[in-house]
């Protein structure tokens, strides 16, 4: 599953925290420059999570100087969590970020010119344990479902309204919601402590394929709910006042991300090459963890991209009364790039 951690508000009415600048300003300054002769080209700075799994498409990038070709520098800046990435683009330590539309949409609700292009959907789904006796959604009422995050996390959100619509259960109230950080969460579903969990793509995937069916997918439960399967979810993030004052910079980061990011979906060896940064026990479960990616791969958006966006929205708040919405609860003109490739 695409990672659906919930992002933190940092509203544009709210000085941001001393403490959160001062630590990305630390990480940032003993970060060094990963690109050499950086100074030929206009440099784009990235802030990304060291573990994250943005780095496996940054290391491809790296190795085939997508960014050279496309008149651009990428110089990617580890920072130590959501939190900090999104305080070091707030405060101009950093260009470009991963995140969600969710956070860019209050961002602008609340004044901010931040905006959003898609990077992948969200991918994963529901796995069962196959001695569980789960065969449909109905026969979760009464049982344990592990759920990585917290109550607000998107995919439960999700699967708690395809479960109201398909079996006309509210697992909340029908089901024993149980929440953990996804590791622990794939360890207590290993274990047999809990018989379903959804789970971050990455850590689904490190599942065996013996004794575990994915009973539905999040790519079945959009369109079940009047969604389309690609709807974004994560996305390049970045400000618009930046990329109108550089736009070849802009638009050079992201064709070489696009380039990266299709060159890894499409080439086994590409796997090989970053086998180390992924973790993976054996080649079973490297291929595993390509074929998760290349479900995630952002393909062709819906036309209307803001309206699917929209209804997400309306069923993530109707389903959880999500903090980070935008206070109208509507997405704001401009929330997703114009220009975005």
């Amino acid at each position: 599953m695409a990672a659906m951690a919930v992002p933190c508000d940092f509203s544009v009415t709210r000085p941001l925290p001393r403490r959160g600048l001062l630590l990305a300003s630390l990480v940032l300054a003993a970060t060094p420059r990963l690109n050499a002769r950086a100074d030929e080209f206009p440099v784009v700075r990235l802030g990304v999570l060291k573990f994250g799994t943005v780095n496996w498409e940054l290391d491809v990038l790296r190795r085939h100087a997508f960014d050279r070709a496309h008149g651009v520098a990428v110089e990617p800046l580890e920072l130590a969590g959501k939190e900090a990435t999104a305080v070091a683009l707030q405060g101009g330590a950093v260009d470009v970020i991963l995140t969600d539309w969710l956070w860019v949409a209050r961002r602008r609700s609340l004044g901010g010119d931040d905006t959003f292009v898609p990077h992948s959907h969200a991918t994963g789904g529901l796995v069962v344990r196959a001695d569980a006796g789960i065969k449909t959604i109905a026969d979760l009422k009464g049982r344990k479902v592990g759920i990585a995050g917290g109550p607000i996390d998107k995919s439960w959100l999700v699967l708690r309204a395809y479960a109201k619509k398909q079996a006309g259960i509210d697992l909340q109230r029908d089901a024993e919601p149980v929440f953990a950080a996804p590791p622990l969460l794939l360890e207590t579903f290993r274990k047999g402590d809990i018989p379903a969990a959804i789970n971050f793509w990455q850590y689904n995937a490190r599942l065996p394929a013996e004794g575990y069916v994915e009973l539905v997918r999040m790519e079945d439960m959009l369109p079940a709910l009047g969604l389309s399967a690609e709807t974004p979810l994560l996305g390049w993030v970045f400000s618009e006042r930046w990329a109108a004052a550089n736009p070849a910079a802009a638009q050079g980061f992201l064709a070489a991300a696009k380039a990266a990011r299709e060159t890894l979906a499409g080439s086994a060896d590409e796997w090989q090459q970053i086998a180390p940064l992924t973790g993976a026990e054996d080649a079973a479960m490297l291929d595993r963890l390509r074929q998760s990616y290349r479900r995630g791969v952002a393909g062709t958006p819906p036309a209307d991209v803001a309206a699917s966006a929209q209804r997400l929205l309306d069923l993530l708040i109707a389903f959880g009364g999500i903090d980070e919405a935008p206070p109208d609860g509507r997405v704001p003109p401009g929330t997703f790039f114009a220009a975005g490739s």
